[in-house]
């Protein structure tokens, strides 16, 4: 009786242990301070604690792929979510758009003598573009789209400065190391005025942008990264992404605040 008691004990041990550890979310790092308060907000609420690993999400992705310990995975595009799912490694019943967003022109917040808009890149003055690394950065490659439609692409040639991620060209132009930078609508609002916008690109220039978000399927806490995730759809959840500068993804369907 004893021996058994003591094996039920240790059951319910390892369960409430496993309740107990924090869901690894790896997500864009354009989302950072709006995902940090929402998973404040749902500690609150649920008591599970979310931890948050950010960067580009191309970078994400190969760490996913080589094992990194990761239960859901929140992307800036479609491509590595969708090339994750080819290998098997998220869950597809999972996958969800948690949020949009808006591509925008900055210049360095002091900088009053820039022309506005499109005139700024073909302004004499003009020297350096910075945007994000393409091959691994979402807004570099919807900036690269939007150079190319705008038929840009030639003037430009030589003259743009690549990023590690969106939010190393926010500084690059905050610090006036470049004329001229192009990162996300929500980076704008997250970056202490550090910046300011002279033109917001409307998607007829570049694809739409979505962060799709999916379990990862080697996940050992697939239950409670898929509760986390359809947190992501409720109304206070979309509230704290809006007050960032991101937009609500098409079609979203919000979850019930309580789930």
């Amino acid at each position: 009786m004893r021996a058994l008691f003591v094996t039920l004990l240790a059951i319910v041990s390892s369960f409430a242990a496993r309740a107990a550890e924090p869901v690894n979310v790896a997500a864009a790092i354009s989302m950072r301070e709006s995902l940090r308060e929402i998973g404040k907000l749902y500690e609150q609420q649920t008591g599970q604690a979310v931890t948050f690993t950010f960067g580009a999400s191309g970078q994400l992705m190969a760490q996913i792929r080589n094992g990194a310990s990761i239960d859901a995975f929140i992307s800036a595009a479609a491509k590595q979510i969708d090339d994750l799912d080819k290998a098997k490694l998220i869950d597809p019943a999972t996958r969800r758009d948690v949020a949009g967003n808006e591509l925008v022109l900055i210049v360095p917040s002091d900088d009053v003598t820039s022309p506005n808009g499109i005139r700024l890149l073909t302004s004499p003055a003009f020297k350096r573009l910075a945007i994000g690394e393409p091959k691994t950065v979402p807004a570099g490659q919807y900036a690269e789209q939007t150079i190319a439609k705008l038929g840009l692409a030639e003037k430009l040639a030589g003259r743009i400065v690549y990023g590690a991620n969106v939010r190393q060209v926010l500084d690059y132009v905050a610090r006036g190391e470049v004329s001229a930078g192009i990162v996300y609508r929500s980076d704008v609002v997250d970056s202490n005025r550090k910046a300011r916008p002279v033109i917001i690109f409307t998607e007829n220039v570049h694809e739409p942008i979505r962060y799709p978000a999916a379990v990862i399927a080697p996940s050992k806490h697939a239950d409670a990264a898929r509760a986390f995730l359809d947190y992501l759809g409720s109304d206070r959840a979309i509230a704290v992404f809006t007050a960032h500068g991101f937009t609500r993804p098409p079609r979203a369907e919000p979850v019930p605040a309580n789930k």
